[in-house]
């Protein structure tokens, strides 16, 4: 019974391994899109949606999704507004433009 818990559990901490290893290639993907010039800076994406839909930023991503049968980078902000709702803004990193706006509940 041991046994069987103590490889249950190394098969979990590898799962997890894996799981970060995927999240950190995407990360490494997104930087090199970034400098080849694929995608753009956060600052400016923050500039151009900070006039469209005003609020604190509380938080960003950055993924990979699809648009129109193509795999695009999709920049997600959640935004805190004025009023006290969060958003969740997903945006097309190529050209900041807003692709959906939720409240984020």
């Amino acid at each position: 019974m041991r046994d069987a818990i103590l490889i249950g559990l190394l098969s979990l901490f590898s799962l997890q391994a894996s799981a970060g290893a995927d999240t950190q290639a995407d990360h490494e993907r997104a930087r090199e899109a970034r400098l080849r010039g694929e995608i753009q800076p956060i600052t400016e994406i923050l500039h151009q949606v900070g006039k469209q839909v005003p609020g604190e930023v509380i938080g960003i991503e950055i993924e990979r999704g699809k648009l129109a049968g193509q795999r695009v980078w999709i920049y997600e902000l959640k935004i805190l507004t004025p009023d006290g709702r969060r958003l969740e803004v997903e945006i097309d990193a190529r050209n900041g433009r807003i692709l959906e706006l939720e409240d984020d509940d």
